[in-house]
């Protein structure tokens, strides 16, 4: 079998999705590809077959890189137009490496452009995947998800049934992310179906993360962790597959985290209920609650171990998007924790790494997370030379920042937190401004719509209850609010509520009896009665 049947058969594993089998065969007739130069009549066929495995897990150590730079410009002028879109496709495959995805894009553009001469070819599915990758990554779903579609097609149409499938992983993925969870895993679940027999651990992998981070947006933060584990053991059967696994990594990393969080919440919900001096059936007692700081804090150094043997593996194999997502996360921890010095290390160098990509995605959860770590450091007047303004300054450009980054993607989640943000810098002490605040809040709320059941919507209630209380200046409303009523009955508390109403309006109303009576439909002697009892009303004798 010479190298034209080498291609043959590798081309008809890939169809099969037998990926082990293919990449045995590769590395047992790796001399023959590593021969390919200018003049092969195959050395086309041999580009797009090479730059296809590598896609699909084969370790090449460099290899379609050096077959690459051993056509100079001179050469790939010369080259027949299939050989050309071969040529340009491996270079796509190259780009993506590198994350350069406007470099990418514009590969699979010059193939995509010359499909037509290219009728039946499955180059255009190929490109088609890719093309939806990159759109993806650089957050544009719409344009992503019609690319996808129309590969699905195109797939189904050349017979190509796995490769569909695994188009129709990435389409689930957009759908997910444009708040269609439930047509979403309808999807997954019949992918899964096709490719359950076969050994494409990539695709397989990435099924199991998709579930996992829908579970993960739903709020159910075990069952994510359970699919984490799920794809994670897919990952480590290949060792090419080490950015896969980090990526699993880093989402396990997120749902111990959110699950602290529930946990903590959970405590200091019962906590003010015991300085209230409620006692519920359910409440924890001092074991029970000691328990909990545990497990929240073994969960959070689970988390934290997993970032790290993440960002090991990112670096090794030089994901910058990656590397960034590991320290937004990081930061998040250490925010949780209070380690403001570390929050705020992690999200900078997150930042940095995203700006040379020129990754908006990332650049904004960067910017959001900073924002985060100036706003706690104006709320506990933390820093050397502390300044309020300066800390709270920093936290609305950071904010507005990531508003800004967040409207060159279509992540409308993204943007839900990044208006979140904003809303929590507006309502701090420093600007203290209610209705800003407000209008960040009902923005996102716009953008999650239905999506309101994971830590993100929990983060919209937070800012609802903070504008709720920073709008009240009576310190026995802003207690009432809070449920804390002290030894007073219910008619006590009606009646002190009764009486700062009738003083608030009162005073907005021109200080005019009359019209209080008119605006409360309540007679004017009572309002008499009530302004003279708090000594605003001294009639004449």
């Amino acid at each position: 079998m010479g190298l034209q049947g080498l291609l043959d058969e590798l081309q008809s594993l890939l169809r099969a999705r037998h990926i082990a089998a293919g990449i045995t065969l590769l590395d047992a007739r790796r001399q023959e590809i590593e021969g390919v130069r200018p003049g092969l009549p195959e050395a086309g066929r041999a580009f797009r077959c090479l730059a296809e495995w590598v896609d699909v897990g084969y370790e090449d150590k460099g290899l379609l890189l050096e077959l690459l730079q051993a056509f100079p410009k001179s050469e790939r002028q010369r080259l027949p137009l299939s050989d050309y879109v071969y040529f340009r496709l491996a270079e796509a495959v190259l780009a993506m490496r590198r994350e350069e995805l406007t470099a990418a894009l514009g590969h699979l553009e010059i193939v995509l452009a010359l499909e037509p001469e290219l009728a039946g070819s499955e180059v255009a599915v190929m490109a088609s995947l890719w093309k939806a990758r990159c759109l993806r990554k650089a957050g544009e779903y719409d344009q992503a998800l019609e690319v996808t579609r129309r590969g699905i097609r195109l797939a189904l149409e050349a017979g190509l049934h796995y490769m569909a499938a695994v188009m129709r992983t990435l389409e689930s993925w957009i759908l997910f992310q444009n708040g269609e969870p439930k047509e979403a895993v309808k999807i997954l679940q019949e992918a899964e179906t096709v490719l359950r027999d076969t050994d494409d651990f990539i695709t397989l992998g990435n099924i199991q993360s998709a579930y996992g981070r829908i579970a993960l947006r739903e709020g159910r933060y075990d069952h994510a962790m359970q699919y984490f584990d799920a794809s994670i053991e897919y990952f480590r059967k290949r060792p090419a597959l080490q950015g896969y696994l980090a990526r699993s990594l880093t989402n396990i990393a997120q749902a111990k985290r959110f699950l602290s969080m529930q946990l903590r919440r959970s405590i200091d919900a019962q906590r003010e209920r015991q300085r209230n001096g409620q006692k519920l059936n359910g409440d924890l007692n001092s074991s029970d609650k000691v328990g909990r700081l545990e497990r929240m804090h073994e969960l959070l150094r689970s988390a934290r171990a997993d970032l790290a043997q993440a960002n090991a593996l990112y670096t090794r194999v030089g994901n910058h998007h990656g590397a960034g997502n590991v320290d937004v996360n990081l930061a998040q921890i250490y925010l949780d924790l209070g380690e403001l010095d570390k929050a705020d290390e992690s999200a900078s160098e997150a930042y940095e790494l995203a700006a040379t990509k020129a990754d908006h995605l990332l650049m904004c959860r960067a910017r959001i997370v900073q924002a985060m770590v100036a706003n706690a450091r104006f709320e506990e007047q933390i820093g050397e030379g502390y300044d309020p303004s300066r800390f709270a300054q920093l936290a609305h450009d950071c904010a507005k920042q990531a508003i800004d980054l967040g409207e060159r993607t279509e992540s409308r989640r993204l943007l839900a937190q990044a208006h979140l943000c904003l809303g929590m810098t507006l309502v701090n002490g420093f600007f203290a401004d209610t209705e800003a605040a407000r209008a960040c809040c009902d923005q996102a709320e716009t953008y999650l719509g239905n999506d309101r059941h994971d830590a993100l919507w929990q983060e919209v209630e937070i800012l609802r209850a903070r504008i709720l209380h920073a709008g009240i200046e009576d310190p026995n409303v802003r207690a009432w609010s809070q449920g804390a009523v002290g030894d007073k009955s219910l008619q006590q508390v009606v009646g002190d509520f009764e009486e700062l109403l009738i003083r608030k309006v009162w005073e907005r109303e021109g200080r005019k009896v009359s019209r209080v009576a008119h605006r409360l439909a309540v007679s004017p002697k009572k309002v008499r009665r009530v302004l003279r009892h708090l000594g605003l009303l001294v009639e004449p004798n």
